[in-house]
């Protein structure tokens, strides 16, 4: 539109040149009657590119505000559609309210004895604080301009509980409820079994106190046998778990969205390690 301006004033510029080489030179102005400008075809050219000119232009002034009455619309039926969604899911919150994950789990452990409801609460809050960071993880990538798929991995990557870290963090929330001792729990191994042993003779006899805790049979007379104490070597597995165990109850205590993100990603580092040493 600018250009046909522009085109506008230079034609008529030229106009006038042609008509009196002199125009600015002179104060008085020589008056071009129309039998003069019918009889000069470069004029009339140039007053037909005119006319075409103020044409063009009216219509694309037409059309561009034909293109703002147009988008004015659509952004108030947006601004609408925004606007009934909002009231429709506040809605459908306060229907379901009882259904969401919180209020159903709240219903859940009420029926649970009292003195467990902590570590389930602890449980809980540890999985609900993943899938949160996960949701915010994926709707980033979705708003910078990332695929699906892209946004998915992304969710996976803060979402997902490898079996290790599922039962690291159900032994840690244990002890730390009182339901179980630190020094029994560090005989389980990876797969969260105790050691095997062909022998029952040879076993241990974890959280012994006694000097003498098995007698072994024959047919002649019983023999005791002192009880095999079991302390576990420190191994590379050991002391990865170990720093898993920290990590996660760090995660449980931290309430720093990206200090919980800066510890997904140790522990998933934390984890690669120990499939691959399992």
């Amino acid at each position: 539109m600018t250009k046909l301006l522009y085109a506008t004033i230079i034609t008529s510029i030229i106009i006038m040149s042609v008509f009196n080489t002199n125009a600015f030179a002179q104060s008085d102005f020589k008056k071009i009657n129309n039998d003069e400008i019918q009889n000069n075809l470069v004029a009339q050219d140039i007053l037909a590119k005119i006319e075409l000119s103020k044409k063009q232009f009216l219509q694309a002034k037409e059309i561009e505000n034909k293109r703002n009455a147009q988008q004015k619309f659509i952004d108030e039926q947006r601004t609408i559609a925004q606007k009934s969604l909002q009231q429709e899911l506040q809605r459908m919150e306060k229907t379901y309210e009882e259904f969401t994950p919180r209020n159903a789990f709240t219903k859940y452990v009420s029926n649970l004895n009292v003195t467990n409801h902590e570590i389930f609460w602890d449980q809980f809050d540890y999985l609900h604080t993943k899938i949160s960071l996960a949701r915010d993880a994926r709707d980033s990538v979705l708003k910078q301009g990332g695929t699906f798929s892209d946004a998915m991995k992304q969710y996976v990557q803060f979402a997902k509980m490898p079996k290790i870290e599922m039962q690291n963090i159900v032994k840690e929330l244990n002890i730390k409820h009182n339901l179980a001792q630190k020094d029994i729990q560090s005989n389980f191994d990876i797969n969260g079994k105790l050691p095997r042993y062909e022998n029952d003779l040879e076993a241990p006899c974890y959280g012994c106190t006694a000097k003498i805790s098995k007698v072994k049979i024959d047919s002649e007379q019983s023999v005791p046998i002192t009880r095999t104490v079991l302390e576990p070597k420190p191994t590379e597995i050991t002391e990865l778990k170990d720093s898993l165990s920290d990590l996660q109850n760090q995660f449980l205590e931290s309430k720093n969205i990206i200090a919980q993100k800066k510890m997904v990603f140790e522990m998933n580092e934390i984890l690669k390690r120990i499939q691959i040493l399992e």
